[in-house]
């Protein structure tokens, strides 16, 4: 089982993401696969991002998001179950 710290980032990160919710909850190893997935998906739609946003805010919004991800597949690197 992952920690509840890891499960609480999960959900929050991606709180409509059904899948990656089921790979948590189940302890389940694919999980560290759709993290690492979505993380580099959103560095690539990050373009898009910055040329429609209207404010520095919504940037930094977005940014923020961005590296809460990276860092939380990291966490997930740290308790990969196959490490164990």
């Amino acid at each position: 089982m992952y920690s509840k710290e890891l499960i609480k980032e999960v959900k929050e990160c991606y709180p409509d993401y059904k899948k990656m919710h089921e790979l948590v909850d189940n302890g389940d190893v694919m999980l560290g696969r759709y993290l690492y997935d979505n993380c580099n998906s959103d560095i690539v739609n990050i373009l898009d991002k910055i040329l429609i946003a209207k404010t520095l805010e919504e940037l930094q919004e977005e940014a923020r998001l961005i590296k809460r991800k990276i860092d939380l597949y990291e966490m997930w690197c740290d308790e990969d179950p196959r490490r164990k």
